[in-house]
């Protein structure tokens, strides 16, 4: 098993805990006992699979000015949740296709990551990703 990978790789298991559209809460993706390339190798994949995820724009129409102009506005707002959401459906499906499972981080734990540097995030994402047993609330598939 590689000790060293890529700083992407770095960055893609670092942001396996993202505060998601559509997910109050921060997560994590665990299997006991998977290793380090198996691991970032799938959830690449699966980010990758989300990241195709496209919303298709609607058009709007008014005969009021002011109505159309803040359609104009709140549409991109809405597309970006949509978008966020449906990737973040798509990550989750993956992941669980793969036999990960949803693991909700402790309030304490998320503060405790957020103040670590990035490799030391990363090692402590992998130890938590890799756990015999998860630590956290087992969040439904």
């Amino acid at each position: 098993m590689s000790r060293s990978f890529g700083w992407w790789s770095a960055a893609l298991l670092a942001s396996t805990l993202p505060a998601t559209a559509g997910a109050a809460e921060p997560v994590y993706f665990h299997k006991a006992g998977v290793d380090r390339d198996t691991f970032v190798a799938d959830l690449g994949e699966c980010n990758e699979l989300a990241g195709g995820v496209r919303v298709e724009r609607t058009a709007y129409y008014s005969p009021n000015a002011i109505s159309m102009a803040t359609a104009a506005f709140i549409a991109p707002i809405l597309e970006g949740s949509m978008r966020r959401g449906m990737q973040n459906n798509v990550l989750r499906t993956c992941m669980a296709d793969k036999d990960y499972r949803r693991i909700e981080v402790s309030d304490t734990e998320e503060k405790s990551l957020r103040k670590l540097e990035l490799q030391a995030r990363v090692e402590r994402l992998f130890t938590l990703a890799t756990a015999p047993q998860p630590e956290g609330k087992v969040l439904p598939r």
